[in-house]
């Protein structure tokens, strides 16, 4: 028989544990993960940024990162759409109905 480490045995466990998690607690760990990634990376955009100084790019083993400048049209101002007698939502974009899946701790265990 062959020896099992801790870790992959505690790894095997927690890949058995998550498939018995219900899917509404699944969601919740992806998105807690997903937070954390993009945490990660920020931070190694502003490294690379910061090793890239002014050149633009800057190579890796496998991959190449490269600065690019664009633009962004800026925001509508109401205010000035409003001092011209114009009406701002006449000139808006039909409205889009948009469904969210807001998933949040229960209260018993947000309590803990």
């Amino acid at each position: 028989m062959e020896h099992v480490s801790h870790a992959a045995h505690s790894a095997i466990a927690t890949i058995a544990a998550a498939r018995n998690r219900h899917m509404v607690d699944q969601l919740a760990d992806v998105r807690a993960k997903i937070k954390e990634l993009q945490g990660e990376e920020s931070a190694l955009k502003a490294q690379i940024s910061a090793a890239m100084g002014s050149a633009d790019s800057l190579g890796g083993d496998q991959f190449v990162a490269f600065q690019r400048v664009s633009e962004r049209k800026g925001a509508i101002d109401e205010a000035r759409i409003k001092a011209a007698g114009l009406d701002p939502d006449a000139l808006r974009k039909p409205a889009v109905t948009v469904y969210s899946l807001v998933v949040e701790p229960r209260v018993s265990e947000a309590a803990e």
